[in-house]
């Protein structure tokens, strides 16, 4: 379950009336199935909101959502990590039935988005997969085998277009669309893999000791020591070989990361973590070397052949690591030395003799020979000093005696020497226990995830091509670039990166069917402080009706007073939704519940701290994003100063301002909403809404489209139906009049007497609205019809709003003024004979009729309205009298 659902996911039902639409987003994620959040999202419908329209990533509250896993109840940041996407945005344009454009990707310097630019452009995210493992009470991963399991994907990138019917194949490869996925890494840390490091460490002591064997072995210590006889008075002297590359061998291997040949795992001894390209494990089908790029529809990554390639490459990256210590023993043979000393007392303490020559191994190769050493003293020092002379003219002699053995370590002969020693120790040490540590990695894996590069989602349906030819049409596409699902055997959840979606008509057909709906809510902004409000935005809903939305807290009890709103013809509304003062932090669903099916939707609103939103650049938005010359909008402005005055003011694409401006002093959370009335006179064309602070911070805009005036659809007039009735109080038998307004021009229209109960009296009268949204038409009340008060019902035979209006049935020589006057109605009656004993009740009638008429004028109401407005006004005239 999840704490807050309802934000759009990618996919082509949010204009489900509309003949097409389109939808992208950089990011979107559902927990068991159902939308969760959506980053960088847009959309557009090809009737009400063609577009292009864009959004842009902006990743600080994609966290902040809190999911229950098992038992547990987690905040997604603490297994899903987006913070280091780059600059990624989406577009969605819907220009026709045919014609529908989405595509997610890199926000390019000219305002496009683009599927183009490098790798590290798209930046990347994270899932830590160890923490989903353990959520989801897979144990077999214990911290002594990894304790850091990391997922990182490159953001993707997806385009879809569709062109006079037809949804393209635009790069052709893969199938429709095209997908771009920059990288596929995974990352694992384990005790295992850092302590392989100190083992490397102690190979190259091993190798130390090899080469300290091999070259005291090989050296002909008779052939050196006899370079020294010609030397009067000198001991024979002690030959000693010492290797001393433990530390540089070490070095050559944990400097830096190794790959293996095949790049598919880099491995970091210095630190113990291993990554996998996971992109390496893919052989495309035409041969080509576009990797992750160029896949058949609906690949999935991970499978039972994953293992076995990374086991085989474990093996191989270990072959390098032994070529890595080969080249670095040839590197490191300066620190090779054979070593002769010379060493002896004189007698009875008159010196000592004590000269010693290190000779590199490596002087053989580039004839740098060190010169001796000499400590002796007494009377051995002059003996010394010819010895040292000596020896300093050795160098030649010495370099062909230790050539042969120098060329036998750098040899095929001992570079397999060294690679058996090494392999011998590696395959114990490093090699098995980290293939050991990959098998149950991967078994879990496989388990816990499952990652589809290229998923598509497609429907077609029979389109007609001619008078006589029809054919399957992919009416309808979703391309995920990259799709990660959780615990994959559930669909727990799954994370979508770089999408896009169309859906089109090429028949011309499109949309709910008759009489269904598909209400959608939207709020603008998702983030506002306690006492701020937000604009929510319905669509889908009942045409000409009416809606309820509510405000509910985290545990979907009512906040707040419902709002009512009603719907215009194509099913929608916006209203503004307060949050209180002393709302806690939190999330709070918006539901809007349609008022004729009783279908809802609903949207999470986030209220966070004021101190939160006032660290936000200072954004502007208008809802909605076009206006008729007259109309009304919603100005919503978050990030500005507080207290600060904002001037807000509508100019035109030249600048000149239209209007008069309006000022607005932002709350302590630094947002505002304010209304916005579009000149009567402002020409048609794009504007933009700017706001200012008065204390000359960075502003923003927003723009504004005016549409031309002779376009825009009926009026309130034609919107807002009512009905007069005169006159208002009448005697059974008599004609009333009844007077319609605001009524769809062209319907037909029933009037109908009812009492109040709603039962009907009498028969109908059918009239037909004018095209200035009236009518006038005669009723009669019937005669025999019982004193009291009766409803004026009239509506369109379609089912759209109608009105009603109460008047007053009297009897006999009360007379049809309606004025009620008390003697009038306590006289003798012609043929009434009970008109006194209800002339009382005809009093309180006719004077609650006077509350909701207004000096004798009706009152208008709406038919859901009525029963309770005169059930008030009774109340308040005769609590004391028997009901009518």
């Amino acid at each position: 379950m999840v704490t807050a659902t309802g934000l759009p996911a990618v996919a082509v039902d949010n204009y489900p009336e509309e003949p097409s639409e389109a939808a992208a987003s950089v990011l979107d994620s559902t927990l068991f199935q159902e939308a969760l959040l959506a980053a960088a999202y847009s959309d557009a419908g090809s009737e009400s909101n063609p577009g292009p329209n864009e959004g842009n990533l902006n990743v600080e509250l994609l966290g902040s959502e809190l999911v229950r896993i098992g038992d547990i109840e987690v905040p997604l940041d603490e297994i899903l990590d987006f913070g280091q996407l780059g600059a990624l945005a989406s577009k969605s344009e819907a220009s026709s039935p045919v014609d529908a454009h989405a595509v997610s990707g890199l926000l390019g310097a000219d305002g496009g988005v683009t599927l183009d630019g490098e790798t590290e452009d798209f930046g990347k995210a994270s899932v830590d997969v160890l923490s989903v493992a353990r959520l989801l009470g897979v144990d077999s991963l214990t911290d002594e085998i990894v304790d850091q399991l990391l997922l990182q994907v490159g953001a993707g990138a997806a385009e879809v277009r569709a062109e006079d019917g037809v949804i393209l194949d635009q790069d052709g490869v893969g199938g429709l669309g095209q997908y771009r996925v920059a990288d596929l890494d995974l990352f694992l840390h384990s005790p295992i893999v850092e302590d392989a490091a100190a083992s490397i460490h102690d190979i190259g002591g091993s190798i130390d000791t090899a080469v300290e064997d091999l070259v005291g072995t090989n050296l002909d210590d008779s052939a050196l020591t006899g370079l020294f006889d010609t030397v009067p008075g000198v001991p024979t002297p002690s030959i000693t070989v010492d290797s001393n590359m433990q530390d540089t061998l070490f070095e050559s291997v944990v400097a830096e990361p190794i790959t293996s040949a095949n790049q598919l795992l880099t491995i970091d001894l210095s630190t113990g973590e291993l990554q996998v390209h996971l992109d390496q494990l893919i052989d495309n089908p035409d041969g080509s070397e576009q990797g992750l790029n160029a896949l058949p529809p609906n690949t999935e990554l991970i499978d039972d052949t994953t293992y076995p390639l990374i086991a085989e490459t474990v093996h191989e990256l270990m072959e390098e690591v032994t070529n890595v210590l080969l080249g670095a023993i040839e590197d490191s043979l300066d620190a090779v030395t054979v070593n002769v000393a010379f060493y002896e007392e004189g007698a009875l303490g008159t010196g000592t003799l004590d000269v010693s020559w290190a000779i590199p191994l490596t002087s053989v190769v580039d004839g740098n020979f060190p010169e001796a050493v000499d400590n002796s003293t007494g009377t051995m020092a002059p003996v010394a000093a010819v010895l040292v002379t000596t020896i300093n003219t050795l160098g030649p002699a010495v370099s062909d005696l230790l050539a042969p053995v120098y060329d036998l370590v750098i040899s095929d002969e001992g570079d397999e020497i060294f690679e058996l020693l090494i392999n011998d120790l590696k395959t114990g040490a490093i090699t098995e226990p980290i293939r050991e540590l990959l098998s149950p990695v991967f078994e879990v894996l496989a388990e816990v995830i499952s990652i589809t590069i290229n998923r598509q989602v497609s429907e077609s349906s029979e389109v007609t091509l001619t008078s006589t030819e029809a054919a399957e049409v992919v009416t309808s596409f979703d391309l995920n670039a990259l799709s990660i699902a959780l615990l994959p055997a559930d669909e727990i959840a799954r994370i979508n990166l770089g999408n896009a979606a169309v859906r089109i008509s090429p028949d011309g057909d499109g949309g709910t069917p008759p009489g269904e709906i598909d209400p959608s809510l939207t709020l603008n902004p998702v983030t506002v402080a306690p006492g701020q409000s937000t604009i929510a935005t319905g669509e889908g809903y009942t045409p000409d009706s009416t809606a309820t939305v509510q405000l509910t807290d985290p545990d979907g009890e009512p906040v707040g007073d419902a709002i009512p709103v009603d719907t215009d013809s194509d099913g929608s509304f916006t209203v503004p939704v307060p949050v209180p003062a002393d709302a806690e932090l939190g999330v709070y669903p918006v539901v809007g519940t349609d008022d004729t099916t009783g279908q809802a939707a609903e949207a999470p609103l986030a209220v966070v701290a004021g101190s939160d939103i006032c660290a936000m650049d200072p954004t502007l938005t208008v809802e909605p994003g076009a206006a008729y010359p007259g109309d009304t909008v919603h100005v919503v402005g978050q990030g500005f100063p507080a207290g600060v005055p904002v001037v807000v003011q509508l100019r035109d694409a030249e600048g000149n301002a239209v209007g008069d401006p309006i000022t607005v002093v932002p709350d302590e959370a630094c947002g505002f909403i304010t209304d916005l009335t579009v000149p009567e006179d402002a020409e048609p064309g794009d504007h933009v809404v700017e706001a200012e602070p008065e204390d000359d911070s960075p502003g923003a805009e927003a723009p504004l489209e005016i549409l031309p005036p002779g376009t825009n659809p009926p009026g309130d007039e034609c919107t807002d139906p009512s009905i007069v009735v005169n006159p208002a109080a009448v005697e059974a038998g008599a004609e009333v009049t009844v007077t319609g307004t605001g009524f769809p021009a062209g319907a037909t229209v029933i009037v109908q007497l009812k009492d109040t109960q709603g039962n009907d009296i009498g028969d109908p009268v059918t009239v037909t609205v004018d095209d200035d949204c009236g009518f006038t038409t005669p009723i009669t009340v019937p005669e025999g019809t019982p004193p009291g008060v009766i409803i004026v019902d009239a509506r369109p035979d379609d089912g759209r709003e109608g009105a009603q209006a109460p008047i007053i049935v009297i009897g006999g020589s009360t007379g049809g003024s309606g004025d009620g006057d008390d003697s009038g109605a306590s006289g003798a009656g012609a043929g009434d004979g009970d008109l006194a004993a209800t002339g009382a009740n005809v009093t309180a009638l006719i004077a609650a009729t006077v509350l909701l008429l207004g000096a004798g004028a009706v009152m208008i109401k709406r038919r859901r309205e009525i029963s309770q407005a005169f059930a008030t006004a009774m109340g308040r005239m005769s609590d004391d009298k028997r009901s009518v």
